[in-house]
């Protein structure tokens, strides 16, 4: 069971400390992990979570595609000045913000020690390192290329990283405004509803089809508990089943189909798979194998099963651009000029460089237009809340335009 430990490092030719927060199974695997150096005297104290405060919440945090990022770039950099591998994640690891990885990076280097190479060790991590990235290494490892592969995946994460950073920033927004319609609903229909309901009952009046559904849905929020415990169980349910639910083919569907950010999603996955997929041909990976991989990698169903048949085609002897040509709808709009780069890739033999060619514009145009969404979803959702509070508060009002005459026909009756 993983603990957590401090390190107090401090070197023994300058004087200057440091601590470091590892979460590792043993304090060997901690020591590794906080990339304590040979001219380095650790102390090492087994704490406990409460010792972190708030801290103690973003122990096991995963890292992020910048951190990773990182990562690899950093040991690229160790490896180009003569760093050894080992040692290159011992230096890595002291910049990594997550506790959790460190402790990883510590295991690996621990592992590595004792004969097994990178992608071996990262074997035991499938949360942090996909099957693609460990075969696009397993690549580089074969053919002597190991420092170019992780520059490609660095690249790789540091797009990826762009991207996201831009997609989740446009989408905060409308999370946002459908929080605070949430809480102005609920408001509305505790607090304000029965009122004006006891009112328009004194009266006896008949009231229009959409006070009346406005008025049955406050007494299911005030008076129902079941309401609340489908909409709070549901709620977590969602949570805790988000990724099997985005993984599913329906929701894939209606992600890729949407009429604002689906075809930002779908440049994404286009990126994402043409990238994947020239640093796996880049590496020396089989041509079968790399299609696989990286319809593993693709993260949609739809695109998974076209990156099969097409690999399947390719080794039947078909060219890339007639392969995908099958399955082009994959490609959406933007088909014809996708195909145009694939025949020239096939014509030149350079597949690997004409996919990255793919990948960098499919990418800077999703980070364009990302820009452009993002600037649109605000008068959107802003008119979105306008149309439901108003739509709510207008069918509570409106009524009383009308209790003038209610009075007057009771009067005279």
């Amino acid at each position: 069971m993983s603990r957590l430990f401090k390190i107090k490092a401090e070197n023994t030719y300058s004087g200057m400390k440091r601590e470091t927060i590892v979460l590792a199974d043993d304090s060997e695997t901690a020591v590794y992990g906080a990339g304590v150096s040979p001219d380095e005297v650790a102390v090492i104290e087994e704490i406990s979570p409460l010792d972190l405060g708030l801290g103690a919440l973003s122990v096991k945090k995963r890292p992020k595609a910048k951190d990773m990022a990182n990562f690899y770039q950093g040991i690229v950099e160790c490896l180009n000045i003569g760093t050894s591998m080992v040692d290159s994640m011992g230096i890595v690891s002291m910049q990594q913000p997550s506790p959790y990885f460190r402790g990883i990076i510590g295991d690996m280097m621990r592992e590595m020690r004792g004969g097994k190479t990178m992608s071996d060790t990262m074997t035991k991590y499938p949360d942090i390192f996909t099957e693609s990235t460990i075969a696009i290494l397993r690549a580089g490892e074969s053919s002597g290329d190991l420092k170019g592969v992780m520059s490609a995946l660095a690249l790789y994460e540091e797009r990826s990283a762009t991207i996201m950073s831009k997609l989740k920033g446009g989408m905060t927004y409308p999370i946002v405004v459908m929080v605070v319609s949430f809480i102005a609903v609920m408001f509305i229909s505790i607090k304000l509803i029965p009122t004006m309901a006891k009112q328009y009952a004194s009266f006896d009046a008949e009231l229009p089809v959409m006070t009346q559904w406005v008025m049955k849905f406050s007494d299911l929020v005030r008076t129902s508990p079941l309401f609340w415990v489908i909409m709070v169980g549901g709620f977590v349910y969602a949570y805790t089943k988000r990724r099997t639910i985005m993984g599913s083919r329906i929701m894939s569907k209606i992600m890729i189909s949407a009429p604002i950010m689906g075809p930002l999603y779908r440049k994404m996955l286009i990126a994402k798979m043409f990238r994947v997929l020239s640093m796996l041909l880049a590496g020396g990976t089989r041509i079968g194998r790399a299609f696989e991989i990286t319809a593993i990698a693709s993260g949609h169903p739809e695109i998974r099963d076209a990156l099969l048949e097409t690999g399947q085609r390719v080794i039947a002897g078909d060219d890339l651009h007639v392969a995908f040509s099958y399955n082009q709808k994959i490609f959406g709009k933007d088909a014809p000029r996708i195909l145009a780069f694939l025949r020239l890739a096939s014509h030149t033999g350079a597949a690997g460089p004409i996919l990255t060619r793919v990948a960098n514009a499919a990418e800077a145009e999703v980070e364009g237009q990302a820009e452009v969404v993002n600037k649109l979803i605000e008068p959107i959702m802003l008119a979105l809340l306008s149309v439901v509070i108003g739509g709510i508060i207008f069918a509570v009002y409106f009524p009383l335009f009308n209790l003038g005459q209610v009075v007057f026909n009771k009067g005279r009756h």
